[in-house]
């Protein structure tokens, strides 16, 4: 028979208290002066003494597990945004339900009411471009939301984004200030706000360098491998492009395939710039020179925002926050100044 491990009564006795002082110490419910709670916590130490999260849920009315909505889990940038939930997720002692929604609105609607019905304490989710009409049924539940990546504008809800239009901004502006004129642009599904706002910071940034917007010059690539090395496949054979902005992960991988197919040398036949810092960047040749959005602090202050909902006392909700996190460009070796391309 297996030994019983320490119970609540244990800790009590061990440290000359209550179990209702046990009890309190533990969950944070009613004050207790220091040096009980020093003696609680010494006896927990001592005896090993680990609560029952079941036990404490059906007291708090909560079940120590969260959803996680994300629209691709393969692509490296919502794995690690994932870590940073998951490191919010382990300090508060909850599990984690994952759910994939593919971007297709009818699957999230699925899965966030499959999350709900499981009785999360809350959800964190990258909505779809259908993201405003599937969580908003849910909103007058309490169920807490913090939106990740893809801001929802006039949304009330807690958001946690890069800013997508000066990482665009200030890519662009690199690839000008190393005299590139004509850049192609690579873009994902333009409902979604994030690609919006990169379109917006790419053509600010031509705009204010004096150079016209030329929309023959961006190609729809759905942020997926394949048809970003068709798109960059494209640009290489029919415009005069000398930089090739590829607006997320996987149409980075995309337009660099494209590139090696077309056996042209990056950066002295082609510059290529990309979304995310991510293991990639560094282990293909050349190097690559990306934005980086930082996905482990979208994902941190995505599970410290979603928690600190969860465990407020308030009897008002404090108003819906976002943070805006400030994306850097990472120089490398995939960009140099243009040079004329041998088109054969």
């Amino acid at each position: 028979m297996a030994k019983r491990g320490p119970t609540i009564k244990d800790v009590a006795k061990r440290a000359s208290v209550s179990i209702a002082t046990v009890s309190n110490v533990i969950n944070g419910t009613r004050f207790v002066s220091s040096e009980l709670q020093k003696r609680v916590r010494a006896a927990v130490e001592e005896l090993g003494y680990r609560p029952s999260a079941v036990g404490r849920g059906l007291r708090k009315g909560q079940t120590y597990s969260v959803g996680v909505l994300l629209p691709d889990p393969r692509n490296q940038f919502f794995q690690i945004v994932a870590e940073g939930i998951e490191e919010q997720a382990e300090f508060h002692r909850h599990s984690i339900w994952y759910c994939n929604t593919r971007d297709e609105p009818s699957r999230e609607r699925a899965c966030i009411g499959m999350m709900a019905e499981r009785g999360v304490d809350g959800i964190i989710i990258a909505p779809s471009p259908g993201g405003r009409e599937s969580i908003r049924p849910f909103l007058e539940s309490g169920l807490p939301f913090v939106l990740i990546v893809r801001q929802i504008e006039r949304f009330g809800v807690d958001q946690v984004f890069a800013d997508s239009v000066e990482g665009a901004y200030q890519a662009t502006r690199h690839l000008i200030k190393l005299g590139h004129r004509q850049i192609g642009l690579l873009t994902g599904v333009r409902e979604i706000q994030t690609f919006k706002e990169r379109l917006f910071g790419h053509q600010k940034a031509l705009l204010d360098h004096g150079i016209p917007f030329d929309p023959d010059l961006v190609l729809d690539a759905y942020s997926h491998v394949e048809e970003g090395c068709e798109a960059t496949k494209y640009l290489l054979q029919h415009t005069d492009v000398t930089a090739v902005f590829a607006t997320n992960y996987p149409m980075t991988l995309g337009a660099l395939k494209a590139i090696g197919d077309l056996e042209l040398d990056c950066p002295a036949e082609i510059s290529l710039i990309g979304f995310d810092d991510l293991d990639c960047a560094v282990v293909v040749r050349p190097h690559l020179t990306v934005v980086d959005q930082k996905p482990f602090e979208i994902g941190h202050m995505a599970g410290m925002m979603l928690f600190e909902r969860i465990n407020s006392n308030s009897k008002t909700s404090p108003e819906p926050r976002s943070v805006k996190i400030a994306p850097e460009v990472i120089i490398r070796d995939s960009v140099a100044e243009p040079s004329r391309r041998n088109r054969g």
